[in-house]
């Protein structure tokens, strides 16, 4: 079962109930009224007639010129007056009673108290009783009076019918609104609550999309209500749905483009050295200086091959190291760098100009080193000999900022967004000859990224390179300073 149709179960069992009460209730007060009504009206004309007759016994005491009547003139005079006393629709029978005995014809319902017998006698005031009969609804009333000093009963029998009908009319009436109403109110409330459930329907419709790949999609509901924090609530899902496939996209493509290179580097030297081999192992006889040739082009490939698998365990050493950040005195660690690249930089005939001010960064020093030492590679790679490379830093701002400058080739602006990408690199023979893998910027990006850094990178073709990079200061949280190059 919908929603909307427990909803709309619910609520109408629950106004049926209510007009049903309701109902009741009125017809509980109404039923009360007319019985009170007849019943007043029986026992007002009830009281007029035992007046009627004691006036009657009363006259023929004063006809007869007697002081008193004796019990039996005075039953005949009752008796004669009673006789005499029209019966219509409302009032059925009459009749007297004396000491539980009938002066005249019963009155059909009598009962031993009403008729006043000896034992009902402790029973004072006026008795009645409702019940049902071939007239109907019939009520029996005795009122007790005295005449000439004789206690009578005056009982009669009174047709309510008239009233329980007006009642059954009223109730028949009553129950055809409430009917009514309830229909109407049925059919407004299936309109509220469909409209009410409407927002529900577009959730439902918009999730079933979600689900089906349509992560673009978003609810647009303004009702305020609860409904539309939902919407909300789905909107940022949606969006979180959304930021985590594309990023499992783009992480599953840079995998895919990642072992793509990957093997592709990797088979560019195996084939050289297989294939130089083979001719050293097929070829009987070969001259020195080609077998030197040779075997210098297998060792340069195993170099390359080489750096490659150092790279990538750096790499992979980094994605799954568990750092413990400790304070690193940046001008100590400017030292170690210089001094362990001089010997690359001394092949190159390139001089370093090196200088720091004192600052202390929070981070892993040997992932730091070998941070600087990527760039200041680089660097080299690019930088034609006798030229110079510049590593300074200075504290700005709460931040370290370290800047690599080289005086070398350059990079076109349209590859700038790209050297970043593993085993990518501008020039590849000469990056090749240099021993380059195209994994130094990649590890860079890495280390940065773990330690909550960034950098920068400005270059001119035929002008050289400049890396700025952003470390944060040991204490820069507490401090809350902003970043210079936000």
């Amino acid at each position: 079962m919908k929603l909307w149709q427990k909803i709309f179960l619910g609520t109408l069992a629950l106004m049926v109930l209510c007009t049903s009460l309701l109902t009741l209730l009125f017809v509980r007060e109404s039923w009360q009224t007319v019985w009170d009504e007849q019943l007043d009206r029986a026992l007002t004309q009830q009281q007029y007639l035992a007046r009627l007759i004691k006036t009657g016994v009363v006259s023929t005491r004063l006809q007869n010129g007697l002081m008193m009547l004796d019990a039996d003139a005075a039953d005949a005079a009752a008796v004669r007056s009673a006789s005499s006393q029209l019966t219509d629709e409302f009032l059925l029978q009459l009749g007297l009673y004396r000491d539980g005995q009938a002066l005249d014809r019963p009155v059909d319902g009598c009962t031993d108290a009403m008729a006043g017998a000896q034992d009902a006698a402790e029973i004072p005031g006026t008795l009645y009783e409702f019940s049902r009969g071939e007239e109907g609804a019939v009520l029996v009333c005795s009122l007790p009076f005295t005449a000439e000093q004789q206690a009578y009963r005056l009982v009669c029998r009174f047709s309510v019918q008239a009233g329980v009908d007006r009642l059954a009319g009223q109730s028949l009436r009553l129950v055809a609104v409430s009917l009514t109403v309830s229909l109407a109110g049925a059919g407004l409330l299936v309109v509220v609550v469909r409209t009410m459930l409407r927002p529900l329907h577009t959730l439902s419709r918009t999730a079933r999309r979600i689900a089906g790949g349509d992560y673009a999609q978003r609810l647009e509901l303004t009702s305020g209500d609860e409904l539309a924090g939902l919407a909300q609530d789905m909107n940022r899902l949606a969006r979180a749905v959304q930021q985590r496939v594309d990023q499992l996209e783009n992480t599953a493509e840079s995998q895919k483009t990642f072992t793509a290179n990957m093997a592709h580097e990797m088979k560019t030297p195996l084939t050289s050295i297989l294939g130089f081999a083979d001719l050293l192992q097929l070829q009987k006889q070969v001259p020195d200086e080609q077998r030197m040739r040779y075997a210098g082009i297998i060792v340069e490939e195993t170099r390359r091959l080489r750096s490659l698998s150092g790279k990538l365990m750096e790499l992979l050493a980094v994605e799954n190291r568990n750092l413990v950040l400790t304070p690193v005195d940046m001008p100590g660690l400017f030292k170690e760098v210089a001094t362990a690249i001089q010997p690359l930089l001394a092949g190159g005939r390139l001089r370093l100009e090196e200088y720091c001010q004192p600052m202390v960064v929070n981070g892993d020093r040997e992932l730091l080193k070998s941070l600087l030492y990527n760039f200041l590679d680089n660097a080299r790679k690019a930088s034609p000999a006798g030229s110079r490379l510049v590593l300074a830093g200075r504290p700005q701002n709460g931040w370290a900022e370290i800047c690599i400058r080289d005086y070398g080739r350059g990079i076109p602006a349209a590859e700038l967004d790209k050297i970043r990408q593993p085993f990518y690199m501008v020039d590849k023979s000469r990056a090749r000859k240099a021993g380059g893998a195209g994994l130094g910027l990649a590890l860079c990006e890495q280390i940065v990224r773990i330690h909550g850094g960034r950098y920068e990178v400005d270059s001119r073709v035929g002008q050289g390179t400049l890396i700025t990079l952003y470390l944060p200061l040991a204490g820069r949280e507490e401090r809350k300073e902003t970043d210079p190059g936000a």
